[in-house]
């Protein structure tokens, strides 16, 4: 006679309220499971256990602690349901920014994993070695390239987000963030001091630039970007979304309203601080209306850094083909950001109030001016006091005399 079918998706009930066991496929052993709420949580494979587990439970649910349950929610499922929620609020750059995170880094590395199996171990183990590897060390066809501690934390913040959702859900207790040290995070790189521009290296760049712009196969002069750019201390992005309108040669003010995104569309400024009126230097205000009568598209819905279609010129086409190689020629070591500094420093060393330095950069303080740009202040604030010293014993001398 054979023996009958055991089903492994049957549930049978025990003398225990609240638990019930399944039947394994060898038609003998058992998992027991304990109900709470209206899930069942695995609780081993004896009644003994099953008891044991449903006590732990009732004095976590007595002491106010959030229970677990058993759940296979995976990592690229839920990183999906946050990403759906945080896209709507997020600005299109951060967001871009955590998708490309998520697809890049976070899924291929976890996604199949199941979000409770990822703890503070997985997470600190995965730290160090973006930071030996890079990204090889998520994709083997790329180089290894370490990456440094901010570009790290970039692309952990929707892995922490993440699990900061899988504990709203009960999937898991607290964020294993929370139990990082600093000995798991990569250590952070000196920040590099921003450069300081002479007026001769400042120059240099235009010269090289409009010999660039003078050669036969040249297609666009990039000087008057650069000029602008360097004098009033934009961001790229700033600097792409000016739109004519923007643009008051009467007043000479240009007013920063927007930005323009990689993604190719107008966006908001960086930051609420980033709205802002700009008042131009004489040559600078000169520029823009030279351009202006000269440009094909001057209609003022139209950006003031015009490609050849006339939609704005993109990040990268200034970069790698209008300051990079113009900076290559002038023989300067230096980054498209740098020319914020030079605007920054020529303000700070005229003795300029630290609030309109920081209202003119678009920062949301002057902490954060001064904390960039400490140095320029220091070296300020003591040449200020020397030339005070030397003053004042000049002056004694002569009263003695």
């Amino acid at each position: 006679m054979s023996k009958p079918t055991v089903s492994p998706f049957k549930r049978y009930k025990t003398r225990h309220p609240g638990i019930t066991y399944r039947i394994k496929a060898d038609g003998q052993s058992r998992s027991y499971f304990v109900l709470v709420g209206t899930k069942q949580v695995l609780a081993g494979s004896t009644q003994s256990e099953a008891l044991a587990k449903q006590a732990e439970l009732r004095g976590q649910k007595a002491r106010g602690e959030r229970i677990v349950v058993n759940d296979k929610t995976t990592f690229g499922q839920l990183a999906e349901e946050w990403y759906a929620s945080k896209a709507r609020v997020l600005r299109p750059r951060t967001a871009g920014y955590y998708r490309r995170a998520l697809d890049l880094v976070l899924i291929p590395r976890f996604g199949k994993w199941r979000v409770a199996a990822l703890d503070a171990d997985a997470i600190a183990t995965f730290s160090r070695t973006l930071a030996d590897e890079g990204l090889h060390a998520v994709d083997p066809k790329r180089s290894v390239r370490p990456l440094g501690r901010s570009s790290i934390d970039n692309y952990l913040k929707p892995l922490q987000g993440v699990l900061g959702l899988a504990v709203r859900k009960g999937l898991i207790r607290e964020n294993p963030f929370n139990h990082l040290t600093a000995d798991d995070r990569p250590l952070a790189r000196e920040r590099k001091r921003p450069h300081e521009w002479e007026d001769a290296e400042l120059a240099a760049l235009f010269a090289a630039s409009e010999r660039l712009a003078n050669k036969p196969e040249s297609r666009y002069d990039y000087t008057p970007l650069l000029r602008l750019a360097s004098a009033l201390g934009l961001r790229i992005g700033e600097v792409l979304g000016l739109k004519w309108e923007d643009f008051d040669k009467r007043e000479g003010t240009l007013r920063v309203e927007r930005q323009w995104l990689r993604t190719g569309e107008y966006g908001p400024t960086k930051t609420r601080a980033g709205v802002r009126e700009l008042y131009l230097p004489e040559g600078v205000r000169d520029d823009l209306i030279a351009l202006r009568l000269r440009s094909r598209y001057s209609r003022d819905d139209d950006p003031i850094f015009a490609s050849l279609h006339g939609t704005p010129l993109t990040h990268r086409n200034v970069t790698r083909r209008g300051f990079e190689p113009a900076a290559k020629l002038a023989g300067l070591d230096v980054s498209f950001h740098d020319l914020r500094h030079a605007a920054a420093s020529r303000m700070i060393a005229a003795g300029i109030d630290d609030a309109l330095v920081a209202d003119q950069l678009g920062h949301e303080n002057s902490t954060i001016t001064r904390t960039v740009y400490a140095h320029v202040y220091d070296r300020a604030t003591k040449a200020a006091d020397v030339r005070a010293a030397l003053a004042s014993s000049l002056t004694t001398g002569m009263i003695e005399a």
